[in-house]
């Protein structure tokens, strides 16, 4: 298998987000699905092959937002860390063209959380909810690489509606995956990605609350530049945004269901790739703005992977 320092597949990891209400964490409080989780090349996969990831994501956030992207006066404090761990399997099986793949995706996460001074509260490191991807499909062009996925998210991490720093979510998740990388040269060394996803949801356990679809969007600008004929770096520009597209299906405790969460992000990265190795490193930051109904804060993300 050749190598291609592109291994920069779309993923699933947990949102480290918690909304507002220090009694009951409602339906609305998370998703399952963090922007900015990828960015440059975002939309690529990695060539045929199987190939180890693991993530890990610190959240910190101090901002919790209302109407209009206005601060709530409340002494809020967030911080969470997760660690991700993925395995994908890139197959030769051709369908319409393009790589069967599917992957999964167990990730373990610890979280704390404080409202003002009667409720400061914290997780073990625990697992959270698992991200199951039966059927992707990639496809490789000279100057256009594309994925369509289907997965699952499973209610697996634990969850109570008045533990606000529960690392479950509650509630099962599906989610559609599709998106393309363009690259400006035929080296494939500039490119500018794009990935969409769209995520509907069960009902959450204890509050009975549906919370409504959403629909993400993440990628970046970058150049990959050879160091030597070992080593490559990819600086890049990232960006992300998240809507929440319908409502919850009804009032849930601390929110009201036409209370749609958004938020937008951007920052930047580095992707340092070892060739002989089959092994790269990608450092990511990523500042939200714009939110509404949700937290507001900084992602720092390191990832390795290793492919075989």
């Amino acid at each position: 298998m050749k190598f291609t320092g592109k291994d920069t597949a779309n993923v699933t990891l947990l949102s480290l987000w918690l909304a507002v209400g220090g009694q009951a964490v409602a339906a609305t409080s998370g998703s399952h699905y963090s922007m900015g989780t990828e960015g440059v090349e975002a939309a690529t996969p990695p060539p045929p092959g199987v190939h180890y990831r693991m993530y890990n994501s610190w959240y910190s956030a101090d901002t919790l937002t209302g109407d209009d992207g206005q601060t709530k006066p409340v002494d809020f404090e967030l911080d969470a860390y997760a660690q991700v761990h993925r395995l994908i399997h890139v197959t030769d099986t051709k369908i319409f063209g393009a790589h069967y793949t599917y992957n999964v995706l167990v990730p373990v996460i610890k979280k704390q959380f404080a409202m003002g001074e009667a409720l400061d509260v914290s997780s073990d490191f625990e697992l959270g909810d698992i991200f199951i991807e039966p059927i992707a499909l990639a496809w490789y062009g000279e100057q256009l690489d594309g994925i369509l996925a289907l997965s699952a998210i499973l209610p697996t991490g634990s969850y109570s509606a008045d533990k606000p720093e529960s690392v479950g979510l509650g509630y099962w998740s599906g989610m559609l995956t599709a998106g393309a990388t363009y690259f400006f040269d035929a080296n494939r060394s500039i490119s500018f990605s794009t990935l969409s996803r769209t995520l509907f949801h069960g009902k959450q356990d204890d509050t009975d609350v549906r919370p409504g679809a959403e629909f993400i969007l993440e990628g970046g600008v970058g150049m990959t530049l050879p160091v030597t004929s070992q080593w490559l770096v990819r600086p890049g520009i990232n960006y992300a945004a998240s809507w929440q597209i319908t409502d919850d299906s009804k009032d849930g405790p601390g929110t009201l269901k036409s209370e749609r969460k958004r938020s937008f992000g951007a920052g930047a990265e580095l992707n340092v790739m070892y060739l002989p190795w089959l092994l790269q490193a990608n450092l990511r930051y990523l500042n939200e703005f714009g939110a509404e109904h949700t937290s507001e804060g900084d992602t720092i993300t390191l990832t390795f992977t290793k492919s075989f």
